[in-house]
């Protein structure tokens, strides 16, 4: 009596493919996601615009300190300094280190808002080579 026997074709592993697979879903996923999050913005160019008259000048230097008119002060006195000037009509330019936080800027701008103060310039540098 002979037995049947019958050849089994090799096993193949899948499961190599079904990470690869995986991971390639993941990867097109969040390339979708920040390609569809992403803003293109132009920033302007400054030439030579000026302003007119003597400005108070709030510094916000590296460290994120800042300096109205040349003298270390507080946020808080920076506001209320900057709102009696604002309300004799004087000037206000904020001049932000260039490796200074952002977010210290920011905060700058957002108190002086707070305190009613909407007219506030930015020192700039001059055109870029």
């Amino acid at each position: 009596m002979r037995h049947s026997t019958k050849r089994r074709g090799p096993d193949v592993d899948l499961t190599p493919l079904v990470d690869t697979l995986f991971m390639l879903i993941l990867f097109f996923v969040l390339t979708a996601a920040f390609v569809q999050g992403r803003i293109d913005v132009n920033l302007p160019r400054v030439s030579g615009s000026s302003i007119a008259g003597t400005p108070n000048v709030i510094v916000v230097q590296k460290d994120g300190s800042l300096l109205w008119n040349g003298k270390p002060a507080e946020l808080e006195e920076v506001s209320s300094l900057a709102r009696r000037a604002s309300d004799k009509g004087q000037p206000i330019l904020i001049a932000g280190d260039e490796e200074a936080n952002y977010g210290a800027v920011v905060s700058v701008l957002d108190s002086l808002q707070k305190a009613g103060i909407e007219n506030v310039s930015l020192a700039v540098g001059g055109e870029s080579p």
